[in-house]
């Protein structure tokens, strides 16, 4: 394990998708398009569907801050399918209610991560869930619970519909230190994707990588971070002393 045992900063924000939830990501797509491409089969053909689904996220990931992710991703579907955001809501809605469900087979799921959120709440650390949002409320709240997590629990979970920007946009970190009210210095951000969570780095995050299904590792030498499994980072929350025991700014 390579997490430093000096900790200073109060808030730890963590990314989901192979974060907290370990998984398949080859797996879990693809039961996600099978799911979403059936339950829509009547308004558009699938391998369309599958495609504007593609170009909307690029949209979002270029967000220039001036709509939400939401209204960027719908502008586009209204724009270039056949299809109206507004009337085929529900069935998207649908569609994360019953059978995105499915693709939890896609994950590892266990205690670990319930039990590091446990740990560090306990401990009196400040928690957030930081991931990527090009998801709406339901799909992401859906990831939490499969993992046995009350998303109540959070002060802040980052979906598309309260979002300006998405990773690796640097602008999204600062939104999620705006909307928590919190400096970036303050901050840990754990996260398995070191291009997309490594660019925390760049506002001053201390930035800690889960190795369990990391992504992007050939840029690691390019970000100052720290590494480790899930089951290493469960061990460094046991041993950190309880927020506030420590003063200070961690700035290493």
């Amino acid at each position: 394990m390579s997490f430093k045992m000096e900790m200073k900063r109060k808030t730890i924000l963590f990314d989901l998708d192979g974060t907290l939830l370990p998984m398949d990501m080859a797996a879990f797509e693809k039961a996600y398009f099978a799911g979403l491409c059936k339950k829509m089969a009547e308004h558009i053909e699938p391998k369309a569907l599958y495609h504007h689904i593609w170009e909307g996220t690029k949209r979002m990931i270029r967000n220039d801050g001036k709509k939400t992710n939401q209204e960027v991703f719908q502008t586009y579907l209204n724009a270039h399918t056949p299809l109206n955001y507004d009337v085929c809501e529900p069935t998207f809605l649908d569609y994360y209610e019953h059978e995105f469900q499915d693709c939890v087979m896609a994950c590892q799921i266990s205690e670990r991560s319930r039990k590091i959120i446990d740990v560090l709440q306990e401990k009196g650390y400040r928690t957030a869930i930081a991931t990527n949002p090009i998801f709406p409320q339901i799909a992401t709240d859906s990831r939490l619970k499969w993992l046995g997590i009350d998303p109540a629990r959070f002060p802040l979970v980052t979906t598309f519909e309260h979002s300006h920007h998405a990773k690796p946009d640097p602008r999204y970190y600062q939104e999620v230190c705006e909307r928590l009210q919190v400096n970036p210095h303050d901050c840990v951000m754990v996260g398995n994707d070191v291009i997309e969570d490594g660019v925390a780095a760049t506002l001053g995050m201390r930035v800690m990588f889960i190795t369990d299904c990391l992504l992007h590792e050939e840029k690691l030498s390019e970000v100052d971070h720290e590494m480790g499994t899930l089951a290493e980072f469960y061990e460094w929350c046991l041993q950190l002393p309880k927020a506030g025991s420590m003063d200070g700014s961690d700035r290493s």
